[in-house]
Formats: C-alpha cells, structure tokens, sequence
C-alpha cells in the first residue's frame, strides 16, 4: 500500500533531568500547564495550537522576565493566520481580568530589524495585566499555517519548574505512519491512548539549569522531536535544489578576488570569515518561512539570512572560487591540491575554528606542544613584586574555574585536549629575583577525567623551568556529577599555576 505519511517522533530524556539533579535556588515561577498542539487539516493547512497557565510566585517573575509579564509570538502573515483563543489574568482573590485589546501589539522582531527581505515577518507581544503575587496568567493562541510541512523540536524544560507538559499530534490519515520513541534508560515522557495519534504527558519537570559550560538543552531535558512530511511533489518545501547547487555567478565576482590568497587554505577560511563576519544573521524558526532557504547570490545581495542561508553562501562562495566543495551540517568539506595529491579538509560554518584536516581524529587536532624560551614579560605588582601569566595558545582548554561553583548537580561541557607546555623564562640581570614561592610540583591523574602534571622551578642559572602538561578525555566531552569535584580541582590547579610570582632581593646599602 502506498505510504501516505511519514511521522518521526522522538523523545528523549537523560538521566541528567532526574530530580536528584534539579536545582534548588528560589522558584520565581511555576507553569501549571503548558499544551502544545499539532493538527495537520486534509486542505494542506496545519494548526499550531500553544496554551499556558503560569503562576507568578515571586516579584522578579514580574518584573525581571519579559518572557513572564509578556508573552511574544512570532508567526508570518504572509503564511500565517494568529488567532488568541484566551488570554486573562486570575488574580490572588479568584476574580479574572481579560488582557485588553490594546495589550496586544504586533512589532517587527528584533531578529529581523536588519534584514529587509524578512521585514514582514511579524511578532504579537501579549502584554500581561493584574500581575500580582500568585496570580495565574492564561494565554491560548492558534497558529493556523499553509503548507503541511513540519519539523519541531520541543525541549520540555522552562526556566522554571512545570507541572505538565503535553504534546499533541494529529494528522488525518496515518495509514503507513512510522512512529518510534526512543529514551534514555527506558524513561520517557508517558504516552496517552485517548484517540489522538499521539499524545504524551510530561509531570512535575523541574526548572532548567543555570550553571556554566552546559551541555547542549537536548542532553540535558526530556525532547519530543516531530516531523511531518506528505508525500509527492507537494512535500518538497523550501527553495529548490537546483538553485541551491546554481554557481553565485558575476554577483561574487569582485569578493572572490578580495579574498584571494595563494595559499588555498587560507583562501577558503578567508571566505567561510567573511560570510561569518560580514553576513547578519536572521535567527528564527525557519517554519516562519516555509522552511525555504534562499538562493546564495539572494543571501550574498541583501547581507543578510538564516544560518542555513550562510551555510549554503559560504558552499557557493568557495565553488566560485574553483575548488570542489560539499556542505554537510553545520560544516563544509573543500577538497585542497597539496603535493598533488587531493586533501580534503573541514570548514565549520557557525564558527571561524581553523580547518581540520578531514579523516584526522579530532584529539589529534587538539594536541598542543610549546618548548619555547622566553623573556620575562611580568608587570610589577608592589614591595619588589612582579607577575607574568604565561602565553594561551590558540585552541588552548578554555574553562574558568571561578565559574565553577563549589556544589554542582549539572554535568559540565568541556573540549577534551592534550596540551604540553615547556618554557624557560629569563630574568632580568640585577636586580636578583627569585621565586615568590616555594617550587611547583603537582602530578596526579583521575580516573575517567584526564591527568595534570606542573612542575615549576628555579634554575642555577636564575632562569624559571615550567613544564606544564594537561590531558582532559571524558566520554562526548561530558564531566558527570560524580566527576565534578575532582574536575573543579584539576582545573583550579590549572589555573593558579599559569601565573608566576617573583620578587626582587633588596637593594645593597653602600656605606660611607
């Protein structure tokens, strides 16, 4: 039987989301309730359904949070008809205060302020009345869309806690549907057989976290991820691939030579820069466009686009420039002549991180090994003291352990690396200096994280001997919970070691 539609829906909820991890600072606020809903209609329209309940606990909900007093919803008229189904107030007393009609107010959003090509795109700001402690705030809207095409990502977390969360999707024919969950130690949001073709429950979620060096929401929270696509040519959204693959032509002509350089490394970062540095990006869902992407000499001529729209500029741009090239997520992979043989190497398009030699292991393009002899380079801090932090070299470990508090229930997020410095710093002939304090000898490893070694001394010869060695390599880059404490320790250690004090021997009294 030929398949009608394809469904993929996937949720996914770590360990990390368990309550043992929550955090337990002060609640501003609490959603009651939070609905979404997914009506696919059989006129080739879908409708977008949202309902809250937030209950206001604190002042700060009130007045620190324009997502708690306001509400703010993009959608496109070009494509969109918003309709407010319900938006009132329950005041402390029970009394119910509608939101008056001049509280609604559509604006051009801020992501769109520098894009003329994206200025109709509209948002309705819900400016909330009767705000007071323990109120609840209702808002129901429905976004009602042409165009069946669909693919959302739901992370079910708020910045603060939520007693349920639903999700729920209809179509109108599921025959030859696929439809798979998946989970995380067999714990998933709890689905519910009530007639609509999917519908699941998330209860008594706890607030987001708030700590540094996070992993990415979707490793952290319960994600429902559903895609929707009708068969045949209808189900084709978005510029067509022709266009896409379509040289940029005479509009890139002037900015290839610009950006030429002999060596064709650095002439293909030198594009992916520029597109970063000089293209504006326009942020939003891409469902506010019918997940289009425009033509690249379209993005190149208005300055501006989505990040897909760069990732596909930045694509077109090195073609043009001679080199073969093709675009995979979030990176493109350009093949480079080197000795005559064809090198292909990887270009990330959100970032301007220097290519990677495609095939090579990734640890490998993070070893870092200095052996260098250096002049004292310190500024003096007082009483005959002086201090000198030691060089960063790029793509160096960046985590700052003051931005690591001393309890943590959030896994940390880090780059693992291999990192060995040598240096011998020379001091200043007179007057004598010595080392501030006795010599460094730190050397220790912890199962699972990674090793430290520093060892730093005073030479015979006055000069100051550093050898500082660090190895990080934790699964995915994740440091669990239960790796925390001694994490935090390996990098404080770090830290403190890459700063060298020294002081001055007191002048000599000539005497008469």
């Amino acid at each position: 039987m030929k398949q009608a539609t394809k469904i993929l829906f996937a949720a996914v909820l770590f360990s990390f989301f368990c309550a043992p991890f929550a955090t337990s600072r002060a609640q501003d606020a609490e959603y009651n309730l939070i609905r979404r809903t997914y009506k696919v209609n059989g006129d080739g329209t879908i409708d977008i359904g949202f309902r809250k309940e937030i209950k206001l606990l604190r002042n700060r909900a009130i007045t620190a949070y324009a997502d708690k007093g306001e509400t703010f919803i993009l959608y496109n008229p070009a494509i969109d008809r918003l309709t407010i189904n319900e938006s009132y107030t329950i005041r402390k007393d029970g009394s119910r205060v509608q939101t008056p009609a001049n509280a609604f107010i559509d604006q051009l959003p801020s992501q769109c302020t520098d894009c003329g090509r994206y200025n109709g795109i509209r948002e309705r700001v819900v400016v909330h009345t009767a705000l007071e402690y323990d109120c609840i705030i209702v808002l129901d809207y429905t976004i009602h869309r042409k165009g069946t095409y669909l693919d959302e990502e739901i992370i079910l977390s708020e910045d603060c806690p939520v007693k349920k969360y639903e999700v729920i999707f209809d179509s109108p024919d599921n025959m030859g549907s696929i439809f798979t969950v998946e989970g995380f130690d067999g714990t998933t949001p709890k689905q519910i057989k009530d007639g609509h073709y999917y519908h699941c429950v998330a209860t008594n979620l706890p607030q987001n976290f708030k700590d540094s060096y996070l992993p990415d929401a979707d490793y952290l929270y319960p994600v429902v991820h559903i895609t929707y696509k009708p068969d045949g040519p209808s189900a084709v959204c978005g510029t067509g691939a022709a266009d896409l693959e379509a040289k940029i032509g005479a509009a890139a002509a002037n900015l290839i030579g610009e950006l030429h350089d002999n060596n064709p490394l650095t002439f293909v970062t030198n594009i992916r820069n520029y597109v970063i540095d000089h293209i504006r990006t326009t942020d939003f869902p891409l469902s506010l466009v019918n997940y289009e992407i425009a033509a690249p000499a379209v993005t190149l001529l208005s300055a501006c686009g989505t990040p897909a729209d760069k990732e596909w500029l930045i694509l077109a741009l090195i073609r043009e420039a001679g080199f073969k090239a093709a675009k995979e997520e979030e990176r493109v992979v350009v093949t480079i002549q080197e000795d005559g043989h064809d090198m292909d190497y990887t270009l990330s398009t959100t970032d301007k991180r220097p290519a990677r030699l495609d095939g090579a292991a990734i640890d490998e393009q993070r070893t870092i090994e200095v052996d260098q002899t250096i002049a004292w380079q310190g500024e003096n801090i007082g009483s005959g003291y002086a201090q000198m932090t030691l060089p960063t070299e790029r793509g160096s470990i960046s985590i700052n352990p003051s931005r690591l508090t001393s309890v943590r229930k959030a896994p940390v997020k880090i780059r693992n690396c291999n990192e060995k410095y040598h240096y011998t710093i020379l001091l200043p002939r007179t007057p004598k200096r010595t080392l501030a304090s006795k010599p460094v000898n730190i050397s220790y490893s912890k199962n699972g994280i990674g090793s430290i070694k520093v060892c730093i001394k005073q030479l015979d010869n006055g000069a100051i001997d550093v050898v500082r060695e660090l190895n990080i390599n934790v699964p995915d880059g994740i440091v669990s919970p239960k790796q925390y404490k001694a994490f935090r320790q390996m990098m404080q250690d770090w830290q403190t070691t890459q700063t060298l004090t020294i002081k001055s021997a007191p002048a000599k009294q000539v005497g008469k």
